[in-house]
């Protein structure tokens, strides 16, 4: 489990480990979950004595933002780490390459996106995400690796430190009168609760799965409903206070909150849903029972 310290990671392992799995985490922080743990930096070349692995490429950093940022850092992080994980089941005969990928490789797409829609991405995080793809697809066909890319929307539940939800509660939590909020609101966005995604991963191995798969719920919800939804989820009514300079630059941003923000994200899986899966929620109850673990600290 490569970033099997972080939160997506984090809760298969653990989910593994409940299970009797041998789980080894490659991470350059130790897990919470108490599994075998090895300290490495991935942007180093990677060997390990083990033959025959399943192999999980969580290791990314989720903040788009972030990345828009620091282009030539994040680059060397995601290319690296992607190639030297590529390079590990190569030489230990992996019989099975996952990666995280995120329907930020289509950038602004028609919704809801299918696995076939062009990718045309409008952030670092998407650009690098798809040449990522790139490295898993060469590495499937050509050393016959079973791979499977999996571009999962927003993840949402208990323990979660990212994204729009964790941000929102952040806030109030520090100021439950006023809650800013970045655009006009009407961003839009796909979640899935941590255990249905947890779930459309382990029925993809079951499956025998391979090539690329959406995971996403049948909705979205947008940015104006979450600052809701957290509000009243948490029993405050705050006045929610939409950044004009932002909304200002908005068109220029092609609508989104911000450089490289998407629109809508809203992954079509149907393809997904074809091998028997389906969420067990919507988006928006998603975003009630998120806040609900992290009030109650799960």
């Amino acid at each position: 489990m490569a970033g099997g310290s972080g939160y997506l990671g984090g809760h298969l392992v653990e989910r593994l480990l409940s299970r009797g799995e041998e789980v080894v985490v490659i991470d350059r922080y130790p897990p919470r979950s108490g599994a075998r743990y090895v300290e490495h930096d991935l942007k180093e070349p990677l060997s390990l004595d083990i033959e025959g692995p399943r192999i999980y490429h969580f290791a990314a950093n989720p903040d788009v933002k972030a990345t828009m940022e620091s282009v030539r850092s994040r680059c060397e992080e995601e290319l690296k780490a992607t190639l030297n994980l590529a390079e590990l089941a190569r030489m230990t005969d992996a019989t099975l390459l996952v990666y995280i990928s995120s329907p930020a490789v289509y950038g602004d797409a028609q919704t809801p996106t299918p696995e076939t829609a062009p990718l045309r991405p409008i952030s670092y995080h998407g650009l690098y995400k798809s040449l990522s793809e790139g490295i898993i697809d060469f590495y499937g066909r050509n050393y016959g690796i079973r791979s499977l890319i999996v571009r999962m929307t927003n993840v949402a539940g208990g323990r979660m430190s990212h994204g729009v939800i964790a941000d929102f509660f952040r806030r109030l939590r520090s100021n439950p009168e006023e809650l800013e909020v970045y655009g006009d609101g009407g961003q839009g966005r796909s979640y899935l609760y941590i255990d249905d995604a947890l779930g459309a991963l382990e029925l993809l191995e079951e499956a025998g799965a391979e090539g690329i798969y959406n995971a996403g719920n049948d909705d979205w919800v947008s940015v104006s409903e979450i600052a809701e939804a957290v509000s009243s989820s948490m029993g405050l009514r705050p006045r929610i206070r939409y950044n004009r300079c932002v909304i200002d630059a908005k068109e220029a941003l092609g609508g989104g909150g911000w450089p490289g923000d998407i629109r809508i994200v809203f992954p079509d899986s149907t393809k997904l849903k074809s091998l028997g899966w389906r969420p067990s929620m919507r988006s928006k109850e998603v975003v009630g029972r998120a806040v609900e673990d992290l009030l109650r600290g799960r």
